[in-house]
């Protein structure tokens, strides 16, 4: 009898690790750990081009109108590296910092709708925008509603900066059935090598928990000597440095509810032709 038993167990445990064995390598588990840091504020300094020389698969978020901002897009893409249309949004201060294509909360959903595509049309090969600044902008929900019902429509995708502690942003995004993210660490608010270790520290951290992480630097000569120095480290701890894209999270597009959901996107079609 007991023959029997330890005889059917271990049926079952060959059944089993058959059964595991035959799954197709997408559908195991992964242990990899993923990270990607976006680079914002392109376009303005001649000094930004260096961020471009940097290796490893880096983000660039680039400003519309700025000077620098096609000769960028084209060269980023060259090195097929992911860009980003990033767009200036209404803050809580400061909004003479904002530069040209400024989305903020006095414009309509026409004007919003118009100023972001033209925004998005003057970054070449942008596969999704974060806001710049924006830390009044994104705590409103009409006008996160209107930017997500155009992304939406567009697919592309959306990454909260999270200028603010109160964002529903990504919440919104995630609503309208976008690709979306929030970042995780802002990586050089402060410049000298022990700040900088220290919140790279914190996102190695946050993305051995969570299986991926996001950081946000900037183009300071600082910081990119810092990031072209982090590719051993990175090898050595395991963890890979990715495009954006592939650590945000979808959502199914939610059923459109509400009077305000159908207009959002009825406004944003009736108007779309004229861009």
């Amino acid at each position: 009898m007991m023959f029997a038993v330890h005889k059917n167990y271990w049926i079952y445990i060959f059944s089993f690790m058959g059964l595991w064995l035959s799954l197709p390598l997408a559908a195991m588990p992964s242990s990899e750990v993923k990270i990607a840091i976006v680079i914002d504020d392109m376009g303005y300094r001649q000094s930004d081009r260096n961020a471009l020389n940097i290796k490893g698969n880096f983000t660039y978020a680039i400003l519309p109108f700025a000077p620098l901002t096609k000769e960028l897009a084209f060269a980023a893409h060259a090195k097929n590296r992911e860009i980003l249309a990033h767009i200036p949004m209404e803050a809580l201060a400061n909004n003479h910092l904002l530069g040209q294509g400024a989305i903020n909360s006095s414009m309509n959903q026409q004007q919003i709708n118009r100023q972001l595509q033209q925004a998005i049309n003057n970054v070449p090969y942008a596969q999704g925008i974060n806001n710049h600044m924006g830390s009044k902008l994104t705590t409103l929900a009409k006008p996160m509603r209107w930017i997500m019902a155009l992304l939406s429509q567009q697919q592309l995708y959306f990454l909260d900066s999270k200028t603010s502690a109160t964002s529903i942003a990504a919440s919104t995004a995630k609503k309208f059935g976008l690709a979306t993210a929030q970042r995780d660490v802002f990586l050089d608010n402060q410049l000298d090598l022990t700040s900088l270790n220290k919140q790279f520290d914190q996102l190695i951290k946050i993305a051995k928990k969570h299986k991926s992480a996001i950081g946000i630097a900037h183009p300071h000569p600082q910081t990119i000597a810092f990031l072209a120095k982090i590719s051993a480290r990175l090898t050595k701890l395991n963890i890979k440095l990715v495009p954006l894209s592939e650590v945000l999270s979808k959502s199914k597009k939610k059923e459109l509810k509400t009077k305000s959901d159908y207009t959002e996107l009825t406004v944003f079609q009736s108007i779309s032709s004229t861009y």
